[in-house]
């Protein structure tokens, strides 16, 4: 067994016996498992197969899944990161409706809301990456409450906004991160001028 050998990036290398039904493979570890499966791990990620190369494949698929989150990351703001992790914690897609009709109580809007005052009150609720992304959107939570959910905006902003669909909804409240809103008076000028371009456009 310690003269099988693996292809890692194109490259053929022979797995070297590193112990008791364990080998290396230039800096990925193999393990063949009770199960007769394999795991290949190299830092904190691993990859699982039937051989000891297609653990390796599924290792290497990823580091490079792993390494594409890191890149698109680098070059998002903080809230097209707050966006992007809120509609995957959700399952939300570009047809997700707001009610959902299976369930009438069941409200897209309110289930980011309340994801945004998990984060801030139960710590746990989700990863602690997750978390404290969300915990930048506590101000647009106090705001969309305030006003919003409350009326107190225009009357025109409010219908539009909950006119949104959650993806639209969650793409707002990432706006608002990226506005710097910090208080509710922040927040009902940013709503402010929404409704100055809503009517604008309009007009």
């Amino acid at each position: 067994m310690n003269t099988e050998a693996i292809t890692i990036n194109g490259t053929e290398t022979t797995l070297a016996a590193a112990g008791f039904m364990t080998w290396t493979a230039s800096d990925i570890n193999l393990r063949l498992r009770p199960n007769m499966t394999w795991r290949a791990t190299r830092g904190d990620l691993a990859g699982h197969g039937d051989t000891a190369q297609t653990a390796t494949d599924n290792l290497l698929a990823a580091e490079n899944k792993a390494a594409k989150v890191v890149r698109l990351a680098a070059r998002s703001t903080q809230g097209q990161t707050f966006a992007r992790e809120m509609r995957a914690h959700l399952h939300i897609g570009a047809r997700t409706r707001r009610f959902n009709s299976k369930k009438w109580t069941e409200d897209g809007h309110r289930d980011v809301m309340q994801a945004i005052a998990d984060a801030n009150n139960h710590p746990g609720s989700t990863t602690a990456e997750r978390e404290a992304i969300f915990q930048t959107a506590f101000s647009a939570l106090c705001s969309w409450e305030k006003h919003i959910l409350n009326g107190r905006a225009d009357a025109g902003l409010v219908a539009h906004i909950n006119q949104m669909t959650p993806h639209q909804f969650v793409g707002l409240i990432g706006d608002m991160v990226d506005a710097g809103i910090s208080n509710v008076g922040e927040g009902e000028q940013f709503f402010a001028a929404m409704a100055r371009n809503l009517y604008a456009q309009a007009a």
